[in-house]
């Protein structure tokens, strides 16, 4: 397991969102989702130190997320005052692989699957909805995706789609997915404002300013963290 000092992410040279600027002032009109898909795929990424890109990104300013590369690539036009606006979409990645403290939410979450099969049995009574989250692969593209409408099975749950990328050519919402457990980042769920797991989501609440904590709980309707259990 890396350290927090020598573990490696990408970063693009030049940055991400120079490269789609560029593209688009010489194209004279907005690029595509596959056009900006493109540039990224055939940009120049290298590996860095988190700590070396992140003193990098406070000198040039944070780039795009290739992740989430659409979604962010129309706030920067947004940000630019750049016309026509093109709708972003949802951000399905706020997280990633080489980030420590995901990997410390991931078992959390696997750890105490056993807590969502008993949530799952309760929420026939209580109306509450169980979510699943796991990592979606569709050719290049790839995306961390909740699931609904989970249920039980042996080794694992399965889950609906509710919302796909753009970018996704083979799945559509409403795909029932089988997922095994050892393929679960994370599950949760919200009765009526009582959140129970969500190991992710309150990583990403943590990282928000303390003014943007409140404003988040709203956007995903919980106003109560229930005590997580022990995990190993």
């Amino acid at each position: 397991m890396p350290t927090s000092n020598d573990a490696l992410t990408p970063v693009f040279m030049p940055a991400l969102g120079s490269l789609l600027i560029h593209a688009e002032d010489i194209k004279g009109s907005p690029l595509s989702n596959s056009e900006v898909l493109r540039i990224r795929d055939s940009a120049i990424c290298i590996m860095m130190q988190v700590s070396d890109a992140q003193k990098l990104a406070e000198t040039r300013g944070v780039d795009i997320d290739p992740e989430n590369c659409w979604h962010d690539w129309q706030n920067l036009r947004a940000e630019l005052g750049r016309t026509p606006a093109l709708p972003p979409g949802p951000r399905f990645n706020q997280l990633h692989d080489s980030d420590l403290e995901l990997q410390k939410s991931v078992r959390g979450a696997q750890s105490s699957l056993h807590e969502l099969r008993k949530l799952i049995v309760a929420s026939k009574e209580s109306g509450a909805m169980p979510l699943i989250k796991t990592r979606l692969v569709d050719g290049d593209a790839k995306a961390f995706m909740w699931l609904s409408n989970v249920h039980e099975m042996d080794g694992g749950f399965s889950g609906e789609l509710f919302e796909v990328p753009s970018n996704f050519e083979n799945y559509q919402p409403g795909d029932r997915l089988e997922v095994p457990d050892g393929s679960i980042l994370d599950w949760m769920v919200n009765d009526q404002g009582n959140l129970y797991g969500g190991y992710s989501i309150r990583l990403i609440r943590s990282r928000k300013p303390a003014d943007e904590q409140a404003q988040y709980d709203d956007y995903i309707g919980v106003t109560n963290y229930m005590p997580l259990g022990p995990s190993d």
